[in-house]
């Protein structure tokens, strides 16, 4: 493929420009002419068609008056052998029209026969005649019907046999002008009822006519002619029964109208015909009818079917001239569309050949002067093609030449930017970092003073990112960006070496009090809130201190130093300054192992989850269970969540924790559950970067179906702050869970900042106060007040309100009074363990004793 389209590329190469159109205006020419050709051959085929039917016609009129004139003749000679010589004058004049019309059709056979095949029959025809005309000539009439009985059977044959091989011809001509596969409906309902149809009933009623006049010239019937009139009766009846079938449908109502009532007519008078030989000959005993009389009704019935003949044959000979116009109409439209195609084509052919080469011609003519040294050259050209294009870029490749030496210092400026700053917040990367420490370095060295590196982080910035997206994240780093900007002096260098970490030098200080300082500015300012996107964001940072000469004597050294100050800064609670000393070395090292140990307990099994009752205030029973996860370290035992949940989030463990804890507390309420407790909801924590992960409500689902767990049995807890990062999207989630048939609570309730417009929108089932607002009750009365709105809140909105924390009497006594609904804390019970839990729900009697309280049964929600 790739070497045929190189050769073609190759012989376009060496044609000039006016060759190339000639090439391609031949080859676009030769489909439409194949196509114009195919047009008309189709159209020459469909004429050609038309005409060969209308020669069919025009023959089968020629026999059809054959047909006639044979028919009468059988039947009045049949008539005068059987003793009636009244028609003895009719037999010659019927001769003499038969004797007419044979020297039509041999004209017309001589002009047709060979295209319909039909000489050699109508040969056999003429033969046929004149045996029987010879066989005719000397007949009298006798009034011994027994004389002439076998005349009269050879004479009905005779005429018979000729008007069969008339309908062969008939026949043959229909298969060969191609009358039967006419293809409009109306053309071959007629073509139908004058071929085959009325042939067939004419032909019929005239056997019976030659019968039934013998029979009434005699006055005697037979047992065989009865049987032959048996039979071309029934031979009638069902061709009668075809022709009243035929639908026509032609524009013309009068048409229609005129050939219904001429096959009405005959219709009529054929049945009425069938009637008259039943009653006067096939069943009386006794023959009155008189020959001319037989014979005259016969002949009516034949006439009628002759008159449909000719009302239907002119009918169906216009509508195959129209259908020839109709074609002929067509090949002219299509003969002058194709040549104003071809008078187009070969008129834009020309224009376009016209404007390429002018373009060409006038880029020749620029190029030599410009290779002369004239750059003065230019194009003036008009066209909006690609040639127009390039001529474009040609001038403006000319007036590029006058700035190259420009460009050019600019382009490398920008490549040295892009090698030394962040593309994002504009600071210099780490390799300018480094360049700048290690300058700094021998600038200390040289003039013997102290200069600060500080490593700054900011706290939970990939909650944020994961949250609020990366745009979020990108426009925060910014502002982090300018806000150093604003608290540093501008011999300080600021570097932004990854994600949201951050390298300082400050140098030329006095001591450790003076870049403590420097460092409290920053944290301070870092306390105002950020707004972006709509969302009001306080981001908080940890910063480590690394002082020359006391911390290390080389940029590695120093940079290492400030990243251990900066981790115990966070161990220290974040949002605080630390200077390097060296015993935070074994605390990274600690931090270190712990993040290894972490990732691994996991794999190894290490956690566990305990169980915290929820107790409806009103009856003191067990509502519910919370599942709160537990780190038991084979070598020191539990550790507390607040140690390992945090650093879990900052090394993207919490996710796949988060997914395993749902799915044990799905299966452990299904082990009760099936161990014969009553059924209770259990609550499970959800964290911010799992609820806005996708596929987040896939794996409840998940975690359902493979516990087998009822969606109502299980709660899902997530935070104030959670559910209002991206109202409209949290929303939707929600949505999509409460179609699973899990429960919602909000966790922490009034320690965010969640609008109460948006509450209500809000599809949730719960409100959890936070433990905060329970500690000094009844003490404060501002937690008083707060409790009694949010309760009061939530028995409007008709969602429950849990307090957590609950680990005084008093408060028990105050929030029971206040009718909150539930409550959770050591009051009642510290989290346990699986099996201590089942124990709980599965308690015979309530503990006397007013610090511990263990329900005496559950309350159980359907």
């Amino acid at each position: 493929m790739s070497g045929n389209l190189f050769s073609a590329v190759n012989i376009m190469k060496r044609l000039k420009y006016w060759q190339k159109f000639l090439l391609i205006g031949t080859l676009f020419s030769l489909p439409i002419i194949q196509t114009e050709y195919l047009l008309f051959s189709g159209i020459a085929k469909d004429i050609r068609f038309v005409q060969n039917e209308r020669l069919g016609i025009e023959y089968t009129n020629h026999i059809r008056t054959l047909l006639e004139a044979l028919q009468q003749h059988r039947g009045i000679v049949n008539a005068f052998l059987s003793g009636d010589s009244s028609f003895q004058d009719n037999i010659v004049r019927q001769q003499t029209k038969i004797e007419e019309t044979i020297i039509e059709i041999d004209k017309v056979d001589q002009k047709l026969g060979s295209s319909f095949h039909t000489t050699t029959q109508w040969k056999a025809i003429k033969e046929k005649w004149f045996i029987l005309k010879s066989s005719l000539s000397h007949l009298q009439p006798n009034e011994s019907f027994a004389l002439n009985s076998d005349m009269i059977k050879e004479s009905f044959e005779l005429h018979t046999s000729i008007v069969s091989n008339l309908l062969a011809v008939i026949g043959n001509i229909k298969d060969w002008s191609g009358l039967k596969v006419d293809p409009e409906r109306n053309s071959y309902y007629l073509m139908d009822t004058l071929i085959t149809k009325l042939p067939s009933i004419i032909e019929t009623v005239g056997q019976t006519r030659g019968i039934g006049v013998g029979i009434a010239a005699k006055q005697a019937i037979t047992e065989e002619e009865k049987t032959q009139l048996i039979i071309l009766s029934g031979i009638i009846r069902s061709s009668l029964s075809g022709l009243s079938d035929i639908p026509f449908d032609f524009e013309n109502s009068k048409l229609n109208e005129e050939l219904n009532t001429h096959i009405q007519e005959n219709v009529l008078e054929t049945t009425l015909f069938l009637k008259y030989l039943s009653n006067q000959i096939m069943d009386t005993t006794r023959i009155n009818v008189q020959p001319s009389e037989f014979f005259n009704r016969a002949t009516k019935v034949i006439d009628s079917g002759f008159r449909l003949y000719d009302s239907e044959s002119p009918v169906l000979d216009r509508l195959l001239q129209e259908r020839m116009h109709r074609l002929n109409v067509k090949k002219d439209y299509i003969t002058l569309f194709s040549c104003i195609i071809i008078v187009l084509l070969l008129y834009l052919f020309i224009a376009f050949n016209v404007s390429v080469l002018q373009t060409v011609l006038a880029l020749k003519k620029a190029a030599i002067r410009i290779v002369g040294g004239d750059l003065t050259a230019r194009l003036d050209v008009d066209s909006k093609d690609e040639l127009g294009q390039v001529s474009m870029a040609f001038n403006k490749m000319i007036d590029a030449f006058d700035g190259m030496i420009s460009e050019r210092t600019r382009h490398e400026k920008q490549i040295e930017r892009l090698a030394f700053y962040d593309a994002l917040t504009g600071l210099p990367n780490r390799v300018l970092f480094s360049e700048r420490l290690e300058l700094t370095l021998a600038t200390a060295e040289r003039c013997r003073h102290m200069f600060a590196v500080m490593f700054l982080d900011l706290d939970r910035f990939k909650s944020i990112n994961d949250t609020l997206g990366h745009d979020v994240g990108d426009l925060l780093l910014k502002t982090v960006a300018d806000r150093l900007k604003a608290c540093l002096r501008v011999e300080d260098t600021i570097s932004r070496i990854g994600g949201d970490e951050f390298l300082l030098i400050i140098p030329r200080i006095n001591g450790a009090d003076t870049v403590s300082m420097t460092a409290e500015k920053i944290i301070n300012r870092f306390s105002e809130p950020v707004v972006i996107n709509g969302h009001e964001l306080v981001v908080s940072v940890s910063i480590g201190i690394s002082l020359y000469p006391f911390d290390g004597k080389s940029p590695e050294s120093l940079i290492k130093n400030a990243d251990t100050a900066m981790y115990y800064a966070k161990g220290e609670g974040r949002n605080n300054s630390q200077i390097y000393s060296s015993k935070m070395n074994a605390l990274s090292e600690e931090r270190l192992r712990m993040e290894v140990n972490l990732r691994r307990a996991l794999e190894r099994n290490e956690f566990i989850i305990h169980y915290q009752p929820r107790i409806t205030l009103s009856d003191r029973t067990i509502s519910g269970m919370e599942a709160l996860v537990r780190w038991e370290r084979p070598e020191s035992g539990l550790v507390s969540p607040a140690e390992f949940v945090p650093l879990a989030e900052e090394i993207g463990l919490i996710v796949p924790l988060g997914e395993w804890i749902l799915r044990m507390a799905c299966n452990q309420n299904k082990q009760w559950q099936n161990s014969g407790i009553d059924p209770i909801r259990i609550s499970v924590n959800i964290s911010a970067v799992q609820f806005h992960r996708d596929g987040f409500v896939d794996v409840v689902k998940r975690a359902l179906y493979e516990s087998s767990l009822e969606p109502k049995w299980l709660e899902l807890e997530l935070t104030e702050s959670i559910v209002m990062n991206n109202v409209t999207k949290s929303i939707n989630k929600l949505n999509e869970l409460k179609e699973v048939g899990v429960h919602i609570s909000i966790d922490d309730f009034g320690t965010g900042f969640s609008s109460l417009s948006y509450l209500k929108h809000f599809p949730i089932d719960t409100l959890k106060i936070d433990r905060s607002f329970i500690r000094d009750v009844p003490e404060s009365p501002k937690d008083i007040a707060i409790i009694k709105t949010i309760i009061a809140l939530g028995r409007r909105l008709q969602l429950k309100v849990v307090a957590e924390g609950v680990e005084t009497k008093d408060q028990y006594t105050f929030l029971t009074s206040r009718k909150c609904n539930e409550g959770q804390g050591y009051f009642f019970s510290r989290p346990l363990p699986a099996d201590e839990a089942l124990k709980l729900l599965g308690a015979p009697q309530v503990d006397s004793d007013p610090n511990w309280f263990f329900p005496q049964k559950r309350n159980v929600e359907r």
